[in-house]
């Protein structure tokens, strides 16, 4: 299977962002695959906390569904447009958690994990300390091709076609592995719950 080019990719995905501005929800759902990993691990990086970035994931894509229609690919390439829009919605989620008050002091050490601190208070620091470390444990389970190129996806912003060149995989292989690696991870966390 010949390897798609980044041109191509690029075409491809504003194609999927126009149709999208015509309503078509496969569209979206394609785009929401391809988008969904990268955007989640830039929201994690941003705010530090798990449930917040799904949350935060969420919204941008709602945010990219009501404004689809006003994509301009002349302007900016379809991702990039993307990760504007996470971001964005991040830093506003920033801005409203720093005008609330502060409970607890900051916890250095979510601060190396995440780069800031989480939670309101000390039960939800607690518990997302336990959600990195069942995050740990889970990605210990997942096989060593599909957890390499998934550890990429999650705490780099690196994107498919970059992992792929990284790890010196066809980007259809490095795509297989995350969706294999994703459901791998799903059932080690579920399998893992209390």
């Amino acid at each position: 299977m010949p390897s798609v080019s980044n041109s191509e990719t690029v075409v491809e995905e504003a194609c999927l962002i126009a149709r999208m501005g015509v309503g078509d929800r496969d569209a979206f759902r394609e785009l929401y695959g391809r988008y969904s990993s990268p955007l989640f691990s830039l929201a994690v990086r941003m705010v530090g906390d798990f449930g917040q970035a799904e949350e935060l994931v969420q919204d941008t894509f709602v945010k990219i569904w009501r404004n689809a229609s006003a994509f301009d690919p002349r302007k900016s390439r379809p991702f990039t447009w993307a990760v504007t829009i996470a971001r964005r919605t991040c830093i506003d989620h920033l801005r409203k958690r720093r005008h609330q008050p502060v409970t607890t002091p900051f916890v250095a050490e979510e601060a190396v994990t995440h780069g800031l601190a989480t939670g309101e208070n000390v039960r939800s620091s607690a518990e997302g300390r336990e959600d990195v470390e069942r995050l740990r444990g889970a990605l210990a389970e997942v096989p060593s091709n599909p957890r390499r190129a998934l550890e990429l996806v999650l705490f780099t912003e690196l994107t498919q076609s970059e992992i792929a060149e990284r790890l010196q995989q066809p980007e259809g292989t490095v795509k297989s592995w995350i969706r294999r690696g994703l459901i791998d991870l799903r059932k080690a966390i579920t399998e893992g719950a209390p």
